[in-house]
Formats: C-alpha cells, structure tokens, sequence
C-alpha cells in the first residue's frame, strides 16, 4: 500500500475534536506502571499530518437477482435492442383492460374502431432513432387470478395478432402512441355493450382476457416506458351517431388493472455470458472481462469489497478520517441518447451470501455517511477536465471494518434506485422497471480501471 503524506495545520473537521486523544494515547504508552502523570501538554498541530492513499484493494464482482417482481408496476415496458456489453435485451407488457363502469351507447350509434392507447411516460433507453415493430395479441388466461409475476414470467398468448404498429418511438416529444385493434374484436365489443350485454368486467373478461404487447424479433431499437392508471394507457372504443345538426363522435374507455412486464437477457456471447442463476453466488469480475455491470429489470448489482483496509490497524498512532470510493464508468460504454448513465447510485449493504442486511429481520439498510444520511453517488459530467465519475462516502463502512473483531465484514452492493423493505424489495422501484445500466472496470482492468479507494487518515509526525 502506497501513501503520500499531506502536511497541513488546518486539518479535516472530524479530526480535529479526536487529536487530543490520539496523543493521549501516544503518550501514555510510554509511561510504565507507578509514574505520575503530573501535567499533559496539548500537542501543536504542527505535530500532526494527514496521510493519503489511493492504492488500496477493491474486490468487486457482479450479483443477479434471482428474478424481479414487475407486477403491479407503474411503467408498462415494450422493446427490443442489442447491447454490447449486456447482450440482447427484451421486455414484453401484459396487462388486463378493466371495465371499471359501464357506458351506455346512444341508440342510433355506428362503430368506428378499436384503439389501444400507449400513453408515453417520457422512459427509454437504447436507440429510438430506429423503427420498432410492436404486435398486440390477445391472452389466453386472465392474469388477474394470479398475484406475484417476475420478470421471468409469461402467460400463453395467441399467436395472430390483433394489431400492428411500425414507428420510431418520440416518448419526449409526443404524448402517446396509437395502436388500431381488430375490428372483429371491436364489433364484437361493439355488439355486446349495444345490447347491454357488456355491463361488468366479468362480461368484459369473456370476450377480451388481456392483451400483450410484443416487439419485432429481429429488432435492434429501444425499449419504451408508458404509463398506466386512468387517462393513460387505455383501450378506446369509437363510435359516432349522426344527429341533424352533424356527427358527434364518442368513446368508451377501458383501463389498465393489473399488468407486468417480461424483461429477459440473452448474455451468450458477452462478459456476463458465466452469471450465475443464482444471487447467493457473485460473479467475480475476473471472471467477466475484469468488468462489473449493474442493471435494473434484470437486476444486476455490482459488489464491492474492501479486503485489505484491516491492514490499516497495524499502523501505530494513527486515526482513520474519511473514505471515498471513486468509480468511473467504462471507457465508451455510455452512448449519450442511447444508453445514458443512472443519474445516481444507490448503496446497500449485504452479508457474505449477497443478502440483502436487515438487522431487525425486516427493514433494508442503505449504507450511511458519518453524519447517518444514506449514501448516494452522483453522475458527474466534468466536460472540462474530460472525466465522468461517481464518489461514494464509505468512511463508515471503513470505520466498521477497522473497528470490528471479526474478519469478515458487510459487503457493499450498488444499483439505480433506492429500495423498500418490503419482502420483494424492488417491488414498484425504478429498478424493477428500467433497463438503465451501468459497466466499471476492476482495478485489474488494462483499459480502464475503474475504481479507486481514496483514504485520509491523521498520525502523529515520526
């Protein structure tokens, strides 16, 4: 371990109140038993110096949850695309239009069309420049009897589908995207509510028991965000009635009630080909291009260890300050517009089976500063000094490690949004409903080694 030393009189404010009793101990252990200790002299600042070490071992490796729970999200989430560094990803929507009152259609009412109405929530990643093909098909099974889905999960489908859609996505810049649905089915709708016979959603659920939305197998493009809940994604049907005075036109809603998203990974071919299914095993990144990678919707989390801080303590007469963990994202894995860096990280510790800490068996504890606030590292883009990096406060975490008795100690976890305690804790979190990613090279990385622990400590001058 390499240190530089920094002398300076004005020292960092937590050191400063821990001065008086670090030289109390230096100068105690040189008493011997029976000496009298008449005066103590406070010691001139000038004595002191604070020592800087950036050299210090991190251990990361890569963990996957075994699978996400994506039901009940607040984001429907269709697309496709290929990434070069976490391979083809996909995610396919299913949900349940409900009819959550009924509407009665005027007498002399003539249909129209069938429309499902994608509602934009301003989300993507990849690149939306190229064209997705979105199919919308009909569910075979009602997915309301059923109440936990992951990501993994699928429910049978038919195969024909019930409307198709060629577009490049403008998520920012319009406010939804419009699918036109079978006419079959929309007379068939159309009918059953003429009649009064479309009344209840059990009526409704006989005729329609939910619908997916699919992209194109062979597209490359991006994956889109869009709202769900009441005057967002809906199904709409059209008709009109012509009256003397011209045509007025209505519509009947039908909205979202339950839907989860599908979000897969093909990894063949990639660094993260060797994850393995399970969370309990980490992925060292030794074993996967000496890189780490986070993810939310499969989530991926990266794992960072400290195993060589305990060394610190066979440093006599020294007192630990403040820690950093500088990390900076791989060399021209972040593509502005397309995959964009997590705005922020967020830190949780874990035990050695990459679990989730929870002391009091149920909530979930964010790593924490010295001051007790949750730590966070923020994206910053110094477009001066050309440097994208993030800096996380683990001064407590090296605290622990220096104070405890045991060589093992809590691991660090990182990924793109902060967490719940439920008992699936990513449950209705960005996490769980974004692809948003993030790949750092290991400190063995040739190209770009992408950690750095920054230590300050104070000691006595020798």
């Amino acid at each position: 371990m390499k240190f530089n030393y920094c002398f300076s009189k004005r020292l960092f404010s937590p050191v400063s109140s821990i001065l008086a009793g670090l030289y109390l101990c230096v100068s105690i252990s040189g008493c011997q038993s029976g000496d009298e200790i008449v005066s103590l002299e406070q010691r001139n600042p000038d004595d002191f110096l604070v020592l800087f070490s950036d050299t210090s071992t991190v251990k990361l490796s890569t963990v996957g949850f075994d699978s996400m729970m994506t039901g009940g999200a607040s984001r429907m989430f269709a697309g496709r695309f290929a990434d070069p560094y976490f391979g083809k990803m996909h995610s396919t929507v299913f949900f349940q239009p409900s009819l959550k009152t009924s509407f009665t259609l005027p007498e002399k009412a003539v249909y129209d069309s069938l429309v499902l109405k994608l509602a934009y929530d301003k989300y993507y990643y990849g690149d939306t420049t190229k064209t997705l093909n979105f199919s919308v098909h009909t569910l075979q099974e009602d997915i309301m009897t059923k109440s936990l889905y992951f990501n993994g999960n699928t429910t049978p489908f038919d195969a024909t589908p019930i409307g198709t859609k060629s577009f490049k996505p403008t998520p920012t810049a319009v406010n939804s995207l419009r699918i036109k649905l079978s006419d079959v089915l929309g007379k068939k709708v159309f009918d059953q509510s003429a009649a009064n016979l479309l009344t209840s959603n059990d009526q409704w659920i006989n005729i329609v028991k939910g619908l997916m939305v699919v992209a194109g197998a062979k597209d490359n493009a991006s994956v889109i965000g869009f709202k769900t809940g009441v005057d967002s994604t809906v199904v709409e049907l059209h008709y009109h009635t012509a009256e003397k005075d011209g045509i007025t036109k209505g519509v009947g809603t039908f909205v979202i009630e339950r839907e989860y998203n599908q979000i897969l990974a093909d990894r063949s071919g990639t660094d993260l080909a060797k994850l393995p299914n399970t969370s309990r095993i980490a992925l060292p990144s030794a074993q996967s291009g000496d890189k780490v990678f986070i993810q939310g919707g499969v989530g991926l989390m990266a794992r960072a260890d400290f195993p060589t801080v305990r060394n610190l303590r066979d440093i006599k007469y020294s007192v630990p300050n403040r820690a950093f963990l500088k990390v900076t994202p791989f060399k021209n894995s972040v593509v502005k517009g397309v995959f964009g860096a997590p705005p922020v990280i967020y830190v949780y510790l874990c035990d050695k089976n990459n679990q989730f800490y929870r002391p009091d068996g149920s909530n979930l504890v964010p790593l924490s500063d010295l001051a007790q606030k949750a730590v966070t590292g923020v994206y910053v883009n110094d477009m001066i000094n050309n440097k994208e990096y993030y800096s996380f406060d683990v001064s407590a975490q090296f605290t622990a490690i220096l104070a405890s008795a045991s060589s093992e100690s809590n691991g660090l976890l990182f990924l793109t949004s902060p967490l719940s305690s439920a008992e699936y804790p990513e449950t209705q979190t960005e996490f769980a409903q974004s692809l948003t990613r993030l790949v750092i090279g290991s400190q063995q990385n040739t190209v770009e080694p992408g950690v750095k622990l920054e230590l300050y400590y104070t000691t006595l001058k020798p």
